[in-house]
């Protein structure tokens, strides 16, 4: 069954429901301990968020920006520790264990209750984003979706070791995305295999064999959010995964030119001794060792950018036939310019010439036709003497 499997074990805390303190918080008449005894501060309590120092690399990096994709997991959208950080998208038909679904989630990113996360549960990446995409039927198909939507961090609630299963998460590794999964059942090269330990830095009952566990994280009574808009303990694997994949969106964050091989490598090198000599996940070390890696890989592709700029770039003589375009241009506008301005656009010349053929038409008709004939043939001869 998605979501969990009989090992994985659920201690609800029911946190003590105060409406009317609540409503009293809001209007600002509250005193403060009201506000605390209505939303306990459990972050003191998580032991899992201290052993892998989490809190050690907050002030770099708290996952923002990073989407975890959760196919499988069903959440509740409206715990107040989720609250902005979830998506839920029910296009594979929803369903699942809603427990388990929101207990790993606030594992993975849970803020706190209220505007300054003063009560609650947080996650390892307290602002990283969730995508969770419930299924009871068909995981694969839910992992290629995650892949659509292009989140860099997938968390797997189950490996089934079957082939539809290992395809799919083999497109997502090929598509540049880090996949985190419980070590248990099959064993898919393409899946982080994680498995969980107890405050004693001791594996869980029921763990996988170590040949199949890739690294180890807190698994056991791990305070985290339940269903019922409070508080539980749960315990198994998934939840162990969860913690990984949280530090999986811190280095995501932190780090965006690496790839997800070179993410997975930092969790397992940058690690601590677990038991039995199985790594154990340390935030801080595994992220200055995707620290040192990240210094031989720019931000920008420099080998792309320079294929642009030696056979990409525009031309000398483009460049120069552009601005004699231009100036081309420029100069027969201004000449239409000079012209239009130049011309007789109200008619003032055609007036004046035919107001001057008509004072001259004027001017001959009074002279007469004297006048007429002289103009036409010219002045007179005087007479010749003698004649």
């Amino acid at each position: 069954m998605l979501g969990g499997n009989s090992r994985n074990r659920t201690h609800k805390r029911h946190l003590r429901t105060a409406v009317a303190g609540t409503a009293a918080v809001v209007f600002g008449f509250a005193p403060a301990s009201a506000a605390a005894d209505a939303v306990p501060d459990l972050r003191p309590e998580q032991w899992g968020l201290i052993s892998i120092g989490a809190p050690e690399v907050w002030e770099e990096t708290q996952g923002e920006g990073t989407t975890v994709a959760l196919p499988g997991f069903a959440v509740l959208e409206d715990h107040p520790d989720l609250r902005d950080n979830l998506t839920l998208d029910t296009g594979f038909g929803g369903g699942g264990d809603e427990a388990v679904g929101t207990a790993a989630a606030a594992l993975v990113a849970a803020h706190g209750h209220g505007r300054d996360a003063d009560g609650g549960v947080l996650g390892v990446a307290p602002e990283a984003g969730l995508l969770a995409v419930p299924t009871e039927d068909d995981l694969p198909g839910a992992v290629r979706h995650a892949v659509s939507e292009g989140a860099p961090v997938i968390l797997l609630p189950e490996n089934d070791g079957g082939e539809d299963l290992a395809a799919a998460t083999e497109e997502a590794a090929g598509a540049g995305i880090l996949v985190v999964g419980p070590a248990e059942g099959g064993d898919d090269p393409n899946v982080l295999a994680v498995a969980g330990v107890d405050e004693a830095n001791a594996l869980i009952p029921g763990s996988a064999s170590a040949e199949t566990i890739e690294l180890t994280a807190p698994g056991a009574e791990l305070d985290t959010a339940d269903p019922e808009l409070g508080a539980a303990q749960v315990t198994g694997t998934p939840y162990a995964a969860a913690m990984a994949a949280g530090a999986a969106a811190l280095l995501r964050t932190h780090y965006p030119q690496l790839g997800p091989e070179q993410i997975r490598t930092a969790l397992v090198e940058g690690s601590q001794q677990g038991p039995g000599g199985l790594p154990a996940l340390h935030v801080p070390t595994a992220d200055r060792q995707a620290g040192g890696t990240a210094e031989d890989i720019p931000l920008i592709d420099e080998d792309l950018a320079q294929r642009d700029d030696d056979g990409g770039g525009v031309p000398v003589w483009a460049w120069l036939a552009s601005i004699g375009a231009v100036l081309v241009l420029g100069v027969l506008l201004l000449v239409v310019w000079v012209r239009r301005s130049s011309a007789d656009p109200y008619g003032v010349k055609a007036e004046r010439a035919a107001e001057d053929e008509r004072i001259a038409a004027e001017r001959a008709a009074e002279a007469g036709p004297e006048s007429r004939r002289r103009q036409k043939g010219g002045r007179r001869r005087k007479p010749r003497r003698g004649a």
